[in-house]
């Protein structure tokens, strides 16, 4: 039972992404209101949890001997911060800006090709479910999406049933994508180190 709740607490961020886009896969034809709705949810749930943990660091070493000398009057806050910040809120962070960063590419890449990549549920979309995917691994989201539709226009070339001036969909795969994602996410964590290497 402890295992099972270290591992939870371990891997809670890849868990509640997890959840959240399962319920995501039943989510791909509404409107944008309920997508940001989830947002909001993963948002707030992680931002808590994040905020909880550091609550409890800080009580810890409040009621310790010798941690004490880490907090005020001791030492400046700042040093709690920064310590709670890469502990606790970092993977959060770079989630959004990694987010951010496949927003602009996406919308850059779509003006590029006069609007025939994406659809404007995709915007939205892809951005979400960049940001349930831990940095720098959600870049991936992205590229393996821009892949496949390159070689499905490659397939409806070949056999002569489209052109690159033809739209693809993709927007009813991504959740999966992402599931996919996470999934590797939690079984590589920590184990990546190459990976690690890449977060500020």
């Amino acid at each position: 039972m402890n295992n099972i709740i270290n591992f939870i607490l371990a891997n809670f961020g890849q868990i509640l992404s997890l959840l959240l886009s399962i319920i995501l896969i039943f989510l791909v034809n509404k409107e944008k209101k309920h997508w940001l709705l989830i947002f909001l949810l993963f948002f707030v749930i992680y931002f808590g949890f994040a905020t909880f943990k550091s609550y409890l660091q800080f009580t810890i070493w409040k009621n310790h001997p010798i941690s004490k000398y880490l907090l005020p009057p001791y030492q400046p806050i700042s040093y709690f911060l920064s310590y709670s910040y890469h502990h606790f809120y970092k993977d959060f962070v770079w989630r959004l800006v990694g987010a951010f960063l496949v927003f602009l590419i996406i919308y850059t890449l779509n003006k590029l090709f006069k609007e025939t990549l994406f659809y404007y549920e995709e915007y939205y979309m892809v951005t979400i479910l960049t940001a349930l995917i831990d940095f720098p691994l959600n870049f991936l989201l992205l590229i393996t999406g821009l892949l496949m539709i390159f070689l499905w226009h490659i397939v409806g070339m070949v056999k002569k049933s489209s052109t690159f001036s033809e739209k693809i969909s993709f927007k009813n795969y991504w959740v999966f994508l992402c599931i996919f994602f996470i999934i590797i996410n939690i079984i590589t964590k920590n184990n990546l180190h190459f990976v690690e290497a890449f977060k500020p």
